[in-house]
């Protein structure tokens, strides 16, 4: 049977991890979070390039409904605070994102803000504000997952019925009734669009013969776990994992036995790590596994537990196949790069000392200030 998490896009928009983040995201600062995405991933951004275009937006509808609000009489005061209070939010926003590049507002307070200052001004007969919530609808269909989006969205249009009230019935019902339905077909393409970027990023950076993360996705990751050691003093750990006498057996027994033992061995890696650590296959028969939150020597035991493993899995009938193991933990280093040297090091010492072998990385601890920030400037 088909594993419903493996089965999920890596970057599919409804693929948060649980409820509990899904909700401290949508209130949080990290637009991706919401989503339960990484900060490195390619659906960040393009929510990113939508938070900027849309801020722009809701700073105009907020700022005409204040202008509305001190220019037509009478207005309640309260409606004039409030949207004066929306549209100087917004500026900041606006302000901190173009020239700072941090977001001061998470998107769905600056998208509650501005339709409720919408619907307010609508109420009070301004009813020229409605022209507003197209473009506000469709930020929610960008900028929020799927089933946040179609809650907003109903609320929404169930807010505006009730505030016009009843009268011009059958004028009402066909203005909402469009409204909705360009809503919907707005929804129905943005979801289209998301799962096509979902399936080409899932071609990007996975290697299609294990289904590992490939070599490309590899390196951002070791930035961010290096940042989060820095800002955090998170411990993460890193293996690299190469298979001994791995040509032989390509030579000996063709490259279809050569591609079903790398299958089975990130079968039994992936079987092992836990959904928060990481399998990159770095080429050939190498293979990098991130460890979050895992120091040296817990790294290593680990390392240990996948060679004894290796070694036992009867892959090719007759034949031992056993790995050799680098450990290096991210306190020793000053750079990914470094990082990956200092693992690629530990490796061949562990082949040099006789192969079959698990070598953890010497390199003396440093002071995790001296590392750069390299983590994402809206994390």
């Amino acid at each position: 049977m088909a594993d419903p998490v493996k089965d999920k896009p890596l970057y599919d928009a409804m693929g948060y991890q649980s409820h509990a983040r899904f909700w401290r995201g949508l209130l949080s600062n990290d637009i991706g979070s919401s989503a339960g995405l990484d900060p490195q991933d390619v659906q960040i951004e393009r929510r990113l390039v939508l938070y900027r275009l849309m801020l722009v937006i809701m700073l105009v509808a907020a700022g005409t409904v204040l202008a509305g609000a001190l220019l037509t009489k009478p207005q309640p005061v309260l409606l004039s605070i409030f949207s004066g209070v929306t549209t100087l939010l917004l500026a900041g926003s606006a302000v901190q994102i173009y020239m700072q590049g941090r977001i001061l507002l998470p998107p769905v307070v600056s998208l509650g803000l501005t339709i409720t200052t919408v619907i307010w001004a609508v109420s009070q007969g301004g009813y020229q504000q409605e022209l507003w919530l197209f473009p506000l609808m469709i930020a929610l269909t960008a900028l929020l997952p799927l089933r946040a989006a179609l809650v907003a969205g109903g609320l929404t249009l169930i807010a505006l019925v009730l505030v016009q009230g009843w009268q011009g019935f059958g004028e009402e019902i066909a203005k909402h009734a469009a409204l909705f339905s360009t809503w919907l077909f707005s929804l129905a393409i943005m979801q289209l669009l998301t799962r096509q970027t979902d399936e080409l990023a899932d071609l990007a950076l996975t290697d299609p013969l294990t289904g590992a993360f490939n070599r490309r996705y590899l390196l951002p990751q070791t930035r961010r776990h290096l940042a989060d050691f820095q800002r955090y003093a998170r411990l993460s750990s890193l293996l690299l994992i190469d298979i001994d006498y791995f040509k032989s057996i390509n030579d000996e027994m063709g490259h279809v036995e050569g591609d079903r033992v790398l299958k089975a061995l990130v079968e039994l890696i992936e079987g092992r790590i836990r959904g928060v650590d990481m399998l990159f296959r770095l080429g050939g028969e190498e293979f990098v596994v991130l460890l979050s939150q895992v120091g040296a020597q817990t790294a290593r035991k680990i390392a240990e537990e996948l060679r004894t493993k290796i070694a036992a899995q009867e892959v090719i009938p007759g034949r031992r196949v056993t790995v050799s193991i680098g450990v290096c933990d991210v306190t020793g280093v000053d750079s990914a790069e470094e990082w990956l040297e200092h693992v690629d090091r530990a490796m061949y010492e562990a082949k040099r000392q006789g192969r079959d072998r698990v070598h953890l990385d010497s390199a003396p601890p440093r002071d995790p200030s001296s590392i750069e920030g390299t983590l994402s400037m809206w994390r």
